[in-house]
């Protein structure tokens, strides 16, 4: 599966609908779906985006099993999303916590 089976693991690893993942890409919700589902495959600019918003390699992206060498059950990467920060693993496991309350709360 590829790019295809990478970009899905992403956004549901972050929790993000197909719609914040083209925010963070610079594209379409449909986009992103086409992406998915394999009948397109992304520009090298949105695949850097990607990389950089989660602080993960264009190569885990891009490879067949790329976002399964990342540690899934422990993203450390989430700190991407506070430029400068670093967090203790207890401090990110408030942090995952706290996204998962915040989830549950939405309609």
């Amino acid at each position: 599966m590829g790019i295809s089976e990478n970009i899905k693991i992403v956004r549901e690893r972050y929790g993000l609908t197909q719609q914040d993942l083209a925010d963070i890409a610079g594209v379409t919700n449909k986009a992103v779906s086409a992406w998915e589902t394999g009948h397109k495959e992304p520009r090298m600019g949105a695949i850097e985006k990607i990389a950089n918003r989660f602080g993960i390699k264009k190569s885990n992206l891009i490879e067949d099993g790329g976002m399964q060498q990342t540690d899934s059950s422990f993203p450390g990467t989430i700190a991407a999303h506070f430029d400068g920060e670093e967090y203790t693993e207890e401090e990110m496991r408030e942090i995952l916590e706290y996204a998962k309350y915040i989830k549950s709360k939405r309609k």
